[in-house]
């Protein structure tokens, strides 16, 4: 919850666009996950199931068919910014345009955001 609490004030009080609830699905069982993509589908975007069907069909890729060694950080890092990419990039096309400022800015956050979450979690990755 605490990713999802620095999205909403992030999201809300400056002009970058953050995408940290995605890490939760390195680590966190998927009742859990399912929860907050409810959350932040009827809550926060009033996109109705759109956050829910995205984690949903991510969390069950990530389980099974992607099995990496997320303790490699380059492989921790590439897959988490490719999966936050990919879920701008898709509700860009939805919901407005892509605008190469709000591409730079999910880049440059998010990798900060990244690295930071790496250093705290590497210990607590589990390799499925």
């Amino acid at each position: 919850m605490f990713y999802l609490l620095l999205d909403i004030l992030i999201y809300n009080f400056t002009p970058y666009l953050s995408y940290f609830f995605l890490l939760n699905l390195n680590n966190k069982s998927y009742i859990y996950n399912l929860s907050v993509a409810l959350l932040i589908d009827f809550l926060i975007l009033h996109t109705y199931f759109y956050v829910t069907i995205f984690v949903t069909i991510i969390y069950f890729i990530k389980k099974y068919f992607l099995k990496f060694n997320y303790h490699n950080f380059y492989i921790y890092f590439l897959y988490n910014i490719s999966l936050i990419l990919i879920f701008y990039l898709v509700s860009s096309l939805i919901f407005s345009y892509i605008s190469f400022s709000n591409l730079i800015n999910v880049l440059v956050i998010n990798s900060i955001f990244i690295v930071i979450s790496y250093k705290k979690d590497v210990l607590n990755i589990n390799l499925c």
